[in-house]
């Protein structure tokens, strides 16, 4: 398609799309509410892209860090992001400083999970080790678990599943760094829970032997799934998604838990391991769109290795549900040995040279 005629769809998308434009700046959409993004002409996104991207004087990374404890958070960190590993320096300053505030930390951790770097998780740690009893401790451990395991954050995490003093609301998040992490040494603190009456620490368990290939879980997670604790249901899915196949995932998943994304993303997940090489392309067209960032990393390497950039660069543009989800793909894509162009006359992805 020629620029012009780019640009003349992308004039009537906008007009059809202001309505929903406007509400997306109010609320956060479900996937199912908004279009399919593949359903509408790469180029007509990539025009999108050139005409929302920041303008003007291009601000510091130490201003963007700043920006992150005020009203502009929203569009500074997509921007951090953007910048990937050379803007953490600053963040890991401004995260253990003294004069942090909660809500500042907060956004700090956001920001380092999504840029996902090695090099956060000795911060992370000095950040928990801090203050045992800072609010925002299950939120530094849920970062810590999605961050690369080192043997220092295991030692960490060992010694949390140790504590028997520790609250459940952050002890658990030691389980969820045994599972994300397929790490053996959690195979007796999960076992050891698998008798426990409360089923919020049994699924924990399950998790963990889940991730870690156990298919004698098979039956009692799909028990569990039943009437599944609230805080756990999604994690369960997951882990069900693990084990099975498509077919034996929805055998096992209650049909009453098909509406939520937990179920369709684990489903969407069975479907892809299934999938031969064709078939695995619209699956990660749908897992771009993940809640969680292994099924995105999974699809952008897939869509990247198999010669599907153009498939990927709509998705890396712009995504107006969710404007921070194009820049976790955009951070994948430079994660993965790539390179993005990204000016006023053009978006593109290339491969870095050797």
């Amino acid at each position: 398609m020629g620029k012009h005629s780019a640009t003349a769809s992308l004039n009537l998308l906008l007009i059809s799309l202001y309505p929903i434009v406007f509400i997306i700046g109010l609320v956060s959409l479900s996937p199912n509410i908004v279009f399919a993004q593949h359903e509408i002409d790469p180029e007509t996104w990539i025009e999108m892209r050139k005409m929302i991207r920041h303008k003007g004087r291009t601000p510091s990374i130490e201003e963007e860090v700043a920006a992150l404890a005020g009203p502009d958070a929203k569009s500074a960190g997509p921007r951090l992001i953007d910048h990937g590993p050379e803007a953490l320096p600053a963040v890991h300053s401004a995260l253990i400083s003294d004069d942090v505030t909660l809500r500042h930390a907060q956004v700090l951790l956001q920001v380092i999970r999504s840029i996902g770097d090695k090099s956060s998780v000795p911060v992370v740690l000095e950040f928990l080790k801090r203050d045992t009893n800072n609010p925002l401790r299950r939120d530094a451990l849920l970062v810590l678990a999605l961050l690369p395991a080192t043997e220092e954050a295991a030692a960490f995490i060992i010694e949390l599943a140790n504590n028997t003093n520790e609250k459940w609301h952050t002890y658990r998040m030691a389980f969820t760094w045994f599972g994300f992490h397929r790490d053996q040494r959690g195979r007796p603190y999960s076992q050891a829970l698998l008798a426990d009456p409360d089923p919020e620490k049994r699924a924990a368990g399950l998790f963990v032997l889940a991730c870690l290939g156990d298919k004698s879980v098979l039956k009692p997670i799909s028990q569990l799934l039943t009437a599944p604790p609230t805080n756990s249901r999604d994690a369960l899915l997951y882990a069900l998604a693990e084990l099975t196949t498509p077919e034996e995932f929805q055998r096992l998943a209650p049909s009453s838990l098909a509406w939520s994304n937990g179920y369709k993303e684990s489903l969407l997940y069975t479907q892809y391991v299934a999938a031969g090489p064709k078939e695995k392309i619209p699956l990660c067209l749908k897992m771009l769109r993940s809640q969680r960032a292994e099924h995105r990393r999974l699809a952008v390497r897939y869509l990247l290795d198999n010669g599907h950039v153009n498939d990927l660069r709509p998705y890396a543009a712009v995504d107006l549900e969710a404007p921070g989800r194009a820049a976790l793909i955009r951070n994948e894509i430079r994660k993965a040995g790539w390179h993005i162009i990204d000016t006023d006359e053009e978006f593109n992805i290339k491969q870095t040279a050797p």
